[in-house]
C-alpha cells in the first residue's frame, strides 16, 4: 500500500533562534534543580535522531526516577535519603546540561548548509533541477559527477515524418476531398488578389 511517505525535513532554527533555544534548554535542568533534566536530552534526541542519544535519554530518565524516589521516601528534610536524592539530582542537572551543550553545538557545526534550487525542501518528487535550453545541464549516470555541468548542444528538432493514414470511412474521405477542394479555391482567390 502506498502512503505519503516521510514529510519534508523541518527547518532548523538558525542564528538568534538557535541560540535562544540552546540557552533555554541548557538552563532548564539547572533552574529546576534537576527535576527537568530529562527535557534537554529529549530535545537532543529528537533533533539529532541518533539511537545513542535516545538510549542516553532513557538512561538519564531512569537515574532521575531513582534519585527522585530517594527524596519521596525521606520522612523529613533532615534524613540522609533527602541529601542523597538532592545531590544526585543536582549532579544529574549539571551532567545533562554539559552533555546537551556539547552535543548540540557539535551537531549544529556538522549540519551541512545546502541551498536547493527549488527552495528550502528541494524539488518535488519526480522532478529534477530546472533546465534552460541552450545552457548546461547536469549529467547523471554511473561514475559521473552529478554536479558537473557539460554543454548541451542546441540543435533544431529533427523533422517528424508524416504518419500514414489508416483507411477511413467513405464519408470521411468525401469530407477530406471537399476540404482540399476548398483550400485550393481559397489559395487561387488569394493569389489573384495579390497580383
Amino acid at each position: 500500500m502506498h502512503g505519503p511517505g516521510y514529510g519534508p525535513p523541518q527547518p532548523r532554527p538558525s542564528g538568534a533562534g538557535a541560540i535562544v533555544l540552546r540557552v533555554l534548554f541548557a538552563m532548564l535542568p539547572l533552574v529546576s534543580i534537576g527535576m527537568l533534566s530529562w527535557a534537554a536530552l529529549l530535545r537532543l534526541a529528537i533533533v539529532t535522531r541518533r539511537g545513542a542519544h535516545w538510549a542516553l535519554f532513557w538512561a538519564q530518565l531512569a537515574v532521575f526516577v531513582f534519585f527522585f524516589s530517594f527524596i519521596v521516601a525521606a520522612p523529613d528534610e533532615n534524613d540522609w535519603r533527602m541529601d542523597v536524592g538532592m545531590m544526585g539530582l543536582l549532579a544529574l542537572a549539571v551532567a545533562s546540561t554539559a552533555y546537551f551543550l556539547y552535543a548540540d553545538i557539535r551537531h549544529a557545526a556538522q549540519a551541512p548548509f545546502v541551498v536547493h534550487p527549488f527552495g528550502q525542501y528541494g524539488a518535488p518528487a519526480g522532478y529534477g533541477p530546472p533546465h534552460i535550453p541552450g545552457t548546461t545541464a547536469p549529467q547523471f549516470g554511473p561514475y559521473v559527477n552529478p554536479y558537473a555541468d557539460t554543454p548541451v548542444p542546441s540543435q533544431p528538432p529533427a523533422p517528424v515524418p508524416p504518419q500514414p493514414h489508416a483507411p477511413a470511412a467513405p464519408r470521411i474521405e468525401q469530407v477530406r476531398a471537399e476540404l482540399d477542394e476548398l483550400s485550393q479555391y481559397l489559395r487561387k482567390g488569394t493569389e489573384g488578389e495579390a497580383r
